[in-house]
């Protein structure tokens, strides 16, 4: 579990955020069963995190000063960018139990060339680069692999396909094998 160290603020203003930002830091937010809390995290910390992890997997929240000081295993509930240079802005978190179920949004990623690509003349789409799923929090991935290498022209795996994962929506697609112009013409020619 990767931890990620984190100031209480005192004051929430306009003026004590654009400070923050000055100051090379991220204004976050945990919401817990207590309610929330205002924090201040090194933007530093915070773009290694997601360059390292990503913005799934569970981590550990430490906060120093206020009320709420303390270790916390939280899981991101959103993040803000800067659409001008993608930089951070803002972050969301959720606290977390050991024994209840999160909902997540984690990333997919295929795992090897498929036949239809190979062999067919097809070209693989990636329909969706994460999907939600429900899980313990001691159970979150880092990614969902997926095995592609059997796909063949016009195949499609979606999330009913996957086993082991409680998905919110089953009927998302993930990869698709399309005819390309390629396979098209192998297929005329053929006939």
């Amino acid at each position: 579990m990767y931890e990620l160290k984190a100031e209480a603020r005192e004051t929430v203003s306009k003026s004590s955020t654009s400070g923050l930002r000055r100051d090379s830091k991220v204004p976050a937010v945990l919401y817990g069963q207590d309610g929330a809390s205002h924090l201040a995290i090194s933007k530093r910390d915070v773009e290694f995190l997601i360059k390292e992890r990503g913005t799934s997997g569970l981590i550990n929240l430490v906060i120093s000063g206020g009320d709420n000081a303390g270790s916390f295993p939280v899981i991101f509930k959103n993040l803000q960018f800067d659409y001008l240079r993608k930089n951070v802005i803002h972050l969301d978190f959720q606290s977390t139990k050991e024994d209840q179920l999160v909902k997540i949004k984690v990333p997919v990623k295929g795992i090897g060339t498929p036949y239809g690509v190979l062999r067919q003349g097809g070209v693989l789409q990636q329909n969706a680069q994460e999907t939600e799923i429900s899980c313990l929090p001691k159970d979150i991935p880092d990614f969902i692999p997926v095995n592609i290498e059997e796909m063949k022209l016009n195949d499609i795996v979606r999330a009913a396909d996957i086993e082991g994962f409680t998905f919110s929506l089953a009927s998302q697609s993930f990869f698709t094998v399309a005819s390309s112009r390629a396979a098209r013409k192998m297929a005329e020619t053929a006939e």
